[in-house]
């Protein structure tokens, strides 16, 4: 019992919170390595749907994300997080996808596993994590409790669903069945989340936008200077 009151009169029984009149607050773990004057120094030109707000409530899904107790294996997280979803929305200036308008309204559309397409909806890409495709954004309604294959256009204007998408992507499985937030800290792991999210374009002999893994890799260990955290030791899915 006085385990009790002490966490209570201290707030920190293994969470960063704070009190907001009678309404309890709580921050993200993550809040602790990177701030929302960070963000906004950082990200000067995000778009109004990226806020830090709509980060810290996001994750709050998630609160293993960079919250694993190991201070470098989280800001790892982070910094590869920060860095993958800036460089999927230039900078999070982007909501959706810029060429959407060049592309058929069934570019997105694959309904071969079963998930259909509604009428008249595109699945391009969204988001900072730039979601697409009709069935991801049918399994990250259903686990985020919204009906995103109906209303696919709440990811750009949703402050917490867009960032809930991204942490959905990154706590999931995923291509071969990976989970990047299982594997980004490991020496290999920031090569693994490019292969993950984007590696049949990005990695590999045959890849053909190897430029735009570059960019991320100078985007990451930036973050990881931000955070003041060595990177891991192999950054690149082509070496």
């Amino acid at each position: 019992m006085r385990f009790l009151i002490a966490c209570l009169m201290l707030l920190q029984c293994g969470t960063d919170a704070s009190w907001n009149g009678t309404t309890r607050h709580l921050r993200a773990g993550f809040a602790q390595y990177f701030t929302e004057a960070q963000f906004r120094e950082v990200f000067p030109q995000a778009h109004a749907l990226y806020t830090f707000d709509g980060l810290v409530a996001a994750a709050a899904k998630y609160p293993s994300f960079a919250n694993s107790g190991d201070a470098t294996a989280d800001k790892r997280e982070l910094a590869a997080f920060l860095a993958q979803t800036s460089h999927e929305s230039d900078h999070f200036k982007a909501t959706e996808e810029y060429a959407k308008d060049q592309f058929p309204e069934t570019q997105y559309c694959d309904k071969s596993n079963g998930v259909p397409c509604a009428a008249g909806k595109r699945y391009h890409g969204r988001g900072p994590i730039q979601l697409s495709w009709n069935y991801n954004y049918n399994a990250a309604g259903k686990a985020l409790g919204v009906d995103l294959l109906n209303q696919p256009e709440l990811v750009a204007i949703d402050k917490s669903v867009t960032w809930q998408t991204a942490l959905w992507y990154w706590m999931m499985p995923q291509r071969g069945g990976r989970v990047i937030h299982d594997v980004v800290a490991k020496d290999d792991g920031f090569a693994q989340s490019t292969d993950i999210i984007n590696g049949a374009l990005e990695c590999g002999a045959a890849a053909t936008a190897k430029n735009n893994e570059k960019q991320r890799i100078e985007y990451y260990k930036s973050m990881c200077a931000k955070l003041g955290v060595a990177p891991v030791k192999k950054m690149s899915c082509n070496s």
